[in-house]
């Protein structure tokens, strides 16, 4: 028998018609607004302190799949199949990993970052620094200036450098 529109729709009605003639009250307009906000803030990802742990798993989830999806076309799996099998192993693996190992991961990449970021203008200032001629007052003025905003540069991030490690060390502890 094959249903129709309308015996779709009329089946909802009732399902919602029945779903609602329930003798306890609903919720109230603040319980549903507290899970609303218990959702956005990723409160179903597990407990902390703040929601940066909560969106790692999210894209360790999402890195997982794209991989594991990835690499069930190698094994001839369906489409399908390959789909749900990558959902679950990459929902098992962002679930289970613990929050201390998420941190860390986040911490190693920004770390990496900060250098790579640090590191370039730092070494490209060198680098022009070298390949300026020492033969006249003019170059030996420009080495000079580039050597001063280097130190600068030096000078701030071991001031922030010491400012983070010190709010680092609050936060860890």
């Amino acid at each position: 028998m094959r249903w129709t529109k309308v015996g779709v729709i009329s089946l909802l009605l009732v399902s919602l018609l029945l779903a609602s003639c329930s003798p306890e009250p609903g919720p109230s307009g603040q319980e549903i607004w507290n899970k609303i906000l218990w959702v956005g803030s990723l409160g179903f990802l597990g407990e902390n302190d703040h929601g940066l742990v909560s969106f790692m798993r999210i894209l360790i989830f999402i890195l997982m799949f794209a991989l594991l999806f990835e690499g069930s076309k190698v094994t001839g799996l369906s489409r399908n199949i390959a789909i749900v099998v990558s959902a679950v192993i990459a929902i098992m693996s962002s679930l289970f990993i613990p929050a201390s190992v998420l941190e860390a991961i986040g911490v190693t990449y920004a770390t990496l970052i900060s250098i790579i970021f640090i590191g370039v203008p730092i070494i490209g200032g060198l680098l022009v620094f070298r390949m300026i001629p020492g033969t006249s007052r003019g170059w030996i003025a420009l080495r000079i200036v580039i050597l001063a905003i280097l130190l600068t540069i030096l000078y701030s991030i071991q001031y922030y450098a010491f400012t983070e490690v010190e709010v680092a060390k609050t936060f860890l502890s």
